[in-house]
């Protein structure tokens, strides 16, 4: 079958040139201020509320451990409260209330940029025996209903950590079980799932892949994130047996929290770096009024300086705007309107004909994406133990691709074409209830109405006009169902349990999930916990569209599932020391596959032009263990090391179990950083980060080189004694670093940056071509290293 189609080299093409074309940049400012002549302070204020019915807790008492004098205060009647002059630094910050388990933040970044404002959800109290203190680290999840194979990951993470470059998919590469398929794509394979199985959600809502040239190289991931830093609140992600209100999910998922306006102070954010270039404000609409707004746009600084670049460079431009506004009311509850928009594009020009040596030179294309997101969500407390939350929403994403070849006349022939625009609005319902202190539930349920409009073809011959892969314009709808409980059977046993139940109206097929979660807490430092759940995923609109003799071969298809087994022992080694092991298992059926052949939707890296024919007849199982050792952030010094052996494997039509596209087998990450408190009165904050990432060798697919030669080009298949993916290249010690330094002046704060992917420019597998110079078949190995030189001020 042949794969070396125009769709992979252009997307190979527009990562690879797009990071050349960053290394050319070189950003280089001097600033220079005098030292702070006293201890920087800052405000910290924010709302205490019950995690379940959200109700505001007057009289909760907030204290800012280790200070001294002791800096505390109390909330509100409507729960809300502000501690004045909290020195700046890693502040620890202790929050309690009578009837509820105590809240503690631990190593909280104050700066005298911007305020801090805490969102502060507190558990209630299942028994009144002996209290519990919850300390926020970042292994335990915001979604309460989850049992295990989930954490929580903050900003501040993805500004630090060592190869994150200010991403929470790259910064998802350093958990265990997850692996990035390449450096220059931040897609990630989840315990050896192909990438496409992540679901992305932002406030609550499913949204299309929110990256920045999104599915181009590989389905589910793209070149960098298009929701800033400076938007993001801390959020969460899960690797395995996900609670029943996540649908449409297969692998894993992205649980994205947007961070709301400071509603007491406005204040602005300037950043520019070799990526981007960043404005960000937020604050009140008006001052003494609740309400508030969360702004950020940004720009590709290879756009801005693209005069000065080559014609050839491969330009990569994008730009992004997100927003977060929130109106609380006296008696009507919340209203949030919230909004993602992206913009992408590239153009590429041949090469000049003396240096053709791949189809890939001979090509003019042009490329267009993009993405957006939009919500109107209400929150409203029907009574003291029941919370309502509704979403009106609408979102969508788009390609536009257009490919010309020339000939070696210099003629131009049209080569590709794809016009690939979906769009859904939904609305969802979910309501939280407390029916006792031992159990809450929560029940909800989703309506997507699916719009699209394909049009995709390709020459199926070199100078043939482009015949149709797909082609359809109409609309469905995809139902959501699910209804799940956390149950406190004991002081130490907890039962979450739930049903999720799916039907895809397209072709009417459907899906009953039941999902659940058992934890045994052993003593205070170890606790046990086993998850079951089965999930599944629709596939990629275009594949169901696929043109076969007039007809859609595919539109009847099956939704795919995944049924995951996973048992989690964690143990806490000291006060900011844990260990974490989950083996797991995941059975994987109605996997599209080829009637034919080895082809498997579980391997497929794009499928902007795949035009077969599938059965939803393969199968599929991943094994292995994921171990974590985390020393959270204490006394400026952390360090993480993740490691995860595992086997990932699929039957296709035709029997025969292969590994699959993604099986790396094992992925290691060492990371640890460390920061120094500097200047005058140590104000200032130095900070040095580093990451090894060790992975397997990605997977080697067969070549027909008889094929290949006679058709002048890559022809993928099974040959007698090569078997799909049976071998691997070699394997990829990824290293990465990130240098800071923040200076807290009294009415601003500055950060310079310096964060590094890739620093010794490991080669990896780019793509096979066939050398139209030589007449043989070669293999392109790329060493890319990203660097990310940024300046950032908040005021």
């Amino acid at each position: 079958m042949k794969t070396e189609n125009n769709n992979s080299q252009v997307n190979k093409g527009l990562v690879t040139k797009g990071v050349k074309a960053a290394l050319t940049v070189l950003l280089i400012a001097i600033i220079s201020v005098p030292a702070i002549s006293q201890t920087a302070t800052q405000t910290v204020r924010g709302s205490v509320y019950d995690n379940t019915t959200k109700k505001p807790l007057p009289f909760s008492t907030i204290v800012v451990l280790n200070t001294e004098p002791m800096i505390g205060t109390t909330a509100d009647l409507e729960g809300n409260f502000s501690l004045e002059n909290v020195p700046v630094g890693r502040r620890n910050f202790e929050v309690s209330m009578v009837g509820y388990e105590k809240y503690q933040i631990n190593e909280l970044m104050v700066t005298t940029g911007k305020e801090v404002v805490l969102d502060i959800g507190m558990e209630k109290k299942a028994t009144e025996l002996e209290e519990v203190v919850i300390k926020v680290n970042k292994d335990e999840p915001l979604n309460t209903m989850a049992s295990l194979s989930s954490r929580q990951f903050t900003v501040d993470e993805t500004q630090r950590y060592a190869g994150g470059i200010d991403d929470p998919a790259r910064l998802a590469s350093s958990f265990a079980g997850v692996a990035n398929p390449s450096v220059t794509s931040n897609g990630i394979s989840v315990r050896g799932n192909n990438p496409d199985g992540v679901l992305w959600r932002i406030e609550g809502v499913e949204v299309p892949n929110p990256n920045h040239f999104a599915n181009l190289t590989v389905a589910g991931g793209g070149a960098l994130t298009a929701i800033s830093s400076n938007m993001m609140g801390n959020s969460d992600f899960f690797t395995g047996a996900f609670p029943a209100e996540y649908g449409n999910a297969l692998s894993g998922v992205f649980d994205i929290k947007l961070k709301t306006g400071n509603s007491s102070k406005r204040e602005y954010t300037l950043q520019a770096g070799v990526i981007g270039v960043d404005f960000a404000t937020e604050g009140p609409f008006v001052k003494g009024n609740n309400s508030s707004y969360n702004l950020n746009y940004r720009y590709s600084t290879m756009a801005l300086i693209s005069p000065i670049l080559p014609d050839d460079a491969g330009i990569l431009k994008y730009q992004d705007l997100s927003f977060k506004t929130n109106f609380p009311t006296k008696n009507a509850g919340t209203f949030t309107y919230w909004g993602i928009g992206a913009l992408d594009g590239q153009e590429m020009q041949a090469s000049d004909s003396s240096d053709w040596t791949s189809a890939f030179d001979r090509d003019n294309s042009q490329t267009s994406l993009h993405m957006f997101a939009s919500g109107l969500s209400h929150k409203i407390r029907v009574n003291p133990s029941t919370f309502l939350n509704t979403t009106l929403s609408a979102s969508g994403n788009g390609l536009s691709h257009n490919e010309q070849r020339l000939d070696y006349s210099l003629q131009e022939h049209p080569q590709s074409k794809a016009e690939n625009n979906t769009w859904r609005y939904t609305i969802q319902s979910a309501i939280n209830k407390r029916f006792s202190k031992k159990h809450t539930n929560r029940t909800g349920f989703t309506y997507n109405y699916l719009g699209y409009n394909i049009d995709i073809e390709q020459s199926v011959e070199e100078g043939t006009a482009p015949v149709k892969i797909a082609n359809k314009r109409g609309n469905s709808g995809l139902l959501q169902v699910y209804t799940q409980s956390k149950i406190n059977l004991l002081s130490q046993l907890k039962l979450k349990v739930g049903i999720n139940m799916q039907y895809f109206m397209l072709n009417e097929n459907y899906s009953i999930e039941p999902r659940a979660g058992i934890e045994y807490t052993i003593n205070e430092k170890q606790s046990l916990a086993f998850g079951y759940g089965r999930h599944s995923r629709i596939q990629q609109l275009p594949i169901y569209f696929v043109k076969n003799g007039g007809n859609s071969p595919n539109k009847d298809l099956e939704l795919k599932q995944s049924t995951h087994y996973v048992l989690a022992y964690k143990r806490k080694l000291s006060d900011n020391l844990r260990l974490r092991i989950e083996p797991y298992y995941q059975d994987l059926t109605n996997i599209p596959v080829s009637p034919d052949s080895y082809i498997s939707t579980i391997n497929f890296e794009s499928n902007m032009f795949f035009n077969g024919t599938l059965v939803s007849k393969g199968s599929g199982r991943n094994i292995g263990v994921d171990i974590t050792i985390e020393r959270f952030l204490n006394k400026g010094f952390y360090y993480l090391f993740t490691g995860s052996v595992f086997d990932s494997r699929y039957t296709a039509s035709d029997g025969i179990e292969r590994s699959t596209r993604f099986n790396k087998n094992y992925v290691f990450n060492i990371i640890g950083g460390k920061e120094w408190f500097v200047g005058r009165d140590k104000n200032n904050i130095l900070g040095a980060n580093i990451r090894l990432n060790y992975l397997g060798g990605n997977r080697i697919e067969p070549i027909d080189e008889q094929a290949s030669i006679e058709n002048e080009e890559v022809v993928y298949a099974e040959t007698p004694g090569k078997l799909a993916f049976e071998n691997k290249f070699d394997d990829l010690p990824i290293l990465s670093f990130t240098i800071s330094y923040r200076k807290n002046k009294p009415k601003y704060s500055t950060v310079w940056s310096l964060q590094v992917l890739n620093a010794t420019s490991t080669q990896e597998f780019s793509n096979h071509y066939y050398n139209l110079k030589t007449g043989k078949i070669n293999t392109k190995q790329e060493s890319i290293m990203i660097p990310n030189l940024s300046y950032k001020i908040e005021f």
